[in-house]
């Protein structure tokens, strides 16, 4: 005989993840995910997590969750842009060998990625926010 358990995780894994991307579910279900999405630090996720819940912007939970997200969002980006900083000012210091300069514009350009990325998904979230439409989050 099948436990409850067993076949409420087979659920999950195979019926859930469509219901879930539907918007389906209740609003608490979305909001508890964004957390877990921000402790884990996946961003995309508690994005994602947030849109989906965004159905109530006078909820003030939800308003919450997404004031967390954004503020997260502010952080990350704010951290690459300190790291593009001294990425420059490093390569100001050793010069530019054909290697070093080559792993540097690598770094660069991944950490400009990664601040676009954030600063989009701010704007995002800050839109649905103050109640403006804005175009879906994808992951990239």
């Amino acid at each position: 005989m099948v436990g409850l358990n067993a076949l409420s995780k087979l659920f999950r894994k195979t019926i859930g993840p469509r219901i879930e991307a539907l918007g389906l579910l209740p609003q608490r279900y979305y909001l508890h995910r964004a957390l877990d999405a921000l402790e884990k630090d996946d961003i995309d996720e508690a994005v994602r997590m947030v849109t989906l819940a965004g159905n109530d912007k006078k909820d003030a939970r939800w308003r919450l969750v997404c004031q967390q997200v954004i503020f997260r969002c502010r952080v990350l980006a704010s951290q690459h842009e300190k790291q593009l900083d001294r990425f420059e000012t490093e390569m100001e210091i050793f010069g530019k060998p054909i290697e070093l300069s080559d792993t540097y514009l690598r770094l660069q350009k991944a950490e400009e990625r990664a601040r676009d990325i954030l600063r989009s998904y701010e704007m995002t979230l800050f839109n649905q926010l103050n109640g403006r439409k804005s175009d879906p989050v994808t992951a990239e």
